[in-house]
């Protein structure tokens, strides 16, 4: 029988991790490129210096950084990389996520892969890993655009397709021709009403314990999964834990 493979999900405000925000977006480009997609707006060095940028990366005891996902803020006087993308598509893109903003909302992004870990189930990991993330972030709702290939991921972590924008949420051939990108919203991270009981419970796991170590299969094999989840202190606040441990409560009925 093969060891089994050991990787660690490390969660950090952008400005905090220079060196691992460079080695995410070169990486990230990397992908991207071999996917034949050399020209995203969004994939700047911008979210680098911004404290509303959350990430997470996935770092393998021999590959390196195998993977990552970030979570942008909407805060004023900034747009999120969703309306920097779809803007000339749809105009709309701005009302609808500015109505969003007042109540907490962030944007998931910057989801990638590598190559070299096909299989792992890395998204996977990363997509509820995130998810786990936000309430402690400040995103009472969330929002992303992905690729039709990827939307599996977000969708068993609660999020839905938002068809107020584009052709009822979906945009065909952006950003090239075989692909379709589709806008989708997360309604309620606390609650996650959309999700399955299995995947809620588990998320819940990662918001009350956000430093464990435990063995999952995302992928074609089991991992040894160290989830280094905590952000800084003024972040994980106790009123935060108290609206994750009474949503959770609640899921369960009791």
């Amino acid at each position: 029988m093969s060891p089994i493979e050991r990787i660690t999900l490390k969660a950090f405000q952008a400005p905090d991790e220079p060196e691992l925000c460079a080695e995410f977006l070169m990486e990230h480009r990397r992908v991207l490129e071999e996917f034949g997609i050399s020209h995203v707006s969004t994939n700047n060095e911008v979210w680098m210096h911004d404290p509303y940028s959350y990430v997470i990366v996935a770092l393998h005891e021999t590959m390196g950084m195998i993977g990552g996902i970030r979570l942008q803020i909407d805060h004023p006087g900034t747009s999120l990389p969703m309306s920097e993308a779809i803007r000339k598509l749809d105009p709309k893109v701005d009302q609808v996520l500015q109505e969003l903003e007042p109540v907490g909302n962030g944007e998931v992004c910057g989801l990638w892969n590598a190559h070299r870990a096909n299989g792992l189930g890395i998204p996977v990991l990363l997509s509820q890993a995130v998810t786990a993330m936000a309430v402690a972030a400040g995103a009472r709702k969330m929002v992303c655009f992905v690729a039709h290939y990827t939307q599996k991921h977000p969708a068993r972590n609660g999020f839905v397709v938002l068809d107020s924008v584009g052709d009822h949420g979906y945009f065909p051939g952006y950003p090239i021709e075989r692909i379709i990108a589709i806008a989708m919203v997360n309604p309620d991270t606390m609650l996650l009403e959309h999700a399955s009981t299995e995947q809620r419970q588990l998320i819940y796991s990662l918001r009350l314990r956000p430093e464990q170590v435990r063995e999952e299969t995302p992928g074609k094999a089991p991992l040894e999964v160290t989830y280094r989840m905590r952000l800084s202190a003024n972040v994980h606040d106790l009123y935060a834990y108290q609206q994750i441990e009474q949503a959770r409560l609640m899921a369960v009925g009791m």
